[in-house]
């Protein structure tokens, strides 16, 4: 399983989530990433969708998330709030 942060708000006309030109993506290896075909988790914070990557000739890479699976993952101990 591969995690990918990215921002749920940065699209396209699509849908699809603009990775390529963020700056914290400067250095990551999408062409190697999507070649393993390993399943891909789409990070925001906490919110979670699962999706794939995909290259677009005039954006670069795009993520191609499954919306369907957001809010589906559950992470344990949950957040409490400290203090």
């Amino acid at each position: 399983m591969i995690t990918i942060k990215a921002d749920f708000n940065h699209m396209d006309e699509h849908g699809r989530l603009l990775l390529a030109d963020l700056v914290i993506h400067d250095q990551t290896p999408f062409a190697e990433i999507a070649a393993r075909r390993e399943p891909i988790l789409f990070t925001d914070g906490e919110d979670v969708v699962r999706g794939s990557l995909a290259p677009d000739a005039s954006r670069g890479w795009v993520g191609i998330a499954d919306w369907s699976t957001q809010d589906l993952v559950e992470s344990y101990p949950p957040s409490v709030a400290v203090g």
